[in-house]
């Protein structure tokens, strides 16, 4: 049995090991750049398993092209948004993902991270001390920290991740949770007192706002542009989900306009290049980039080959295999 990773894990050795446990061979690129398309339909062939990367496309059209042999795509991400379930279901190809415990603790604490450093004007005390080669005198005109204790954090998705951001803020800061979701989270709401509200209402209220909400067809652009505009002046915006959530450049105007406290962002497209804002930070999809979240998605995607490829059975699955006829 054969494997084909798109490209290095964070401990590709670890994988490697672990299949070879099982008799299952591995190989992958020699670059960490991501595998154009021509590279994994060639690499495919005479292949059983894909382990692929949220930043590979897995469309319906490469799923297409892919030879029969391979019968599993194991996503290396809590995400798979980046493959075409339908289109692998109907050619009876079972994809996987890597929710660990540890990838929704790793993206839980980057979002509170985020969320303090921009309060505390982080981003932008840090640019300003290393624009000049001393410290500037003191001046009530400098960027002034918004109080993080006693606020109000709305959570926007109050999952796995969303939870524990509100359990933080709840417990280490004394905010008040409101919430959005498509389902209500009784357990938030006996433990913290978390109250769900519509959507409006969240962004109209809260002090602090996470984005913790999975993308589909339903959420796409759910922060619209409208939303947007209804956040307090001082308000603090977070996304450590997926940029396709939010009206970008809604955002990116009212930052620009000083017309916002700040943002820290983990997902965005090019378009944050136009950011003229200084209280901004910006982390390259890095939420869950731990050691601890990371080790344990390794094992879990080598438990999810071994699992389908010597069993039939893998541990995580998102879809259910069909073949057309």
């Amino acid at each position: 049995m054969q494997v084909f990773l798109t490209r290095p894990l964070f401990d590709t050795d670890l994988l490697k090991t672990r299949l070879a446990e099982q008799g299952i061979g591995l190989t992958t690129t020699d670059t960490d750049d991501i595998c154009p398309a021509s590279e994994l339909l060639e690499k495919a062939q005479h292949t059983d398993a894909l382990i692929t990367h949220t930043e590979d496309a897995i469309t319906a059209d490469v799923i297409a092209k892919l030879p029969s042999s391979v019968k599993l795509i194991a996503n290396y991400g809590i995400g798979f948004s980046n493959i075409d379930i339908e289109a692998a279901r109907h050619k009876g190809i079972v994809v996987t993902n890597t929710p660990t415990d540890e990838a929704f603790h790793a993206t839980a604490e980057a979002t509170v991270a985020l969320l303090v450093a921009i309060a505390r004007q982080i981003p932008a005390l840090s640019a300003e001390r290393r624009a000049i080669k001393t410290d500037p005198a003191p001046s009530f005109q400098r960027p002034t920290a918004v109080s993080i204790r006693n606020k109000i954090t709305g959570v926007i998705g109050l999952g796995r991740i969303g939870s524990r951001v509100a359990e933080m803020m709840h417990h280490g800061f004394k905010n008040t949770i409101i919430y959005y979701d498509l389902y209500a989270n009784s357990n938030m709401e006996n433990e913290l007192g978390a109250r769900k509200v519509a959507l409006d209402t969240l962004m109209q209220t809260a002090d602090f706002i996470c984005v913790n909400m999975p993308l589909s067809e339903q959420t796409n652009n759910l922060v619209s542009a409208e939303l947007v505009a209804m956040m307090k002046r001082d308000a603090v915006f977070v996304n450590t989900a997926r940029a396709e959530l939010v009206d970008e450049n809604a955002l990116i105007e009212r930052l620009n306009d000083k017309a916002l406290h700040g943002a820290g962002l983990d997902v965005y497209s090019d378009s944050v290049n136009d950011i003229r804002a200084k209280n901004v930070a910006l982390t390259s999809h890095f939420a869950n980039f731990e050691k601890e979240a990371y080790t344990a998605m390794t094992n879990l995607i080598a438990d999810n080959v071994i699992g389908y490829l010597c069993n039939q059975q893998a541990v995580t699955p998102v879809n259910a295999p069909i073949r057309d006829e």
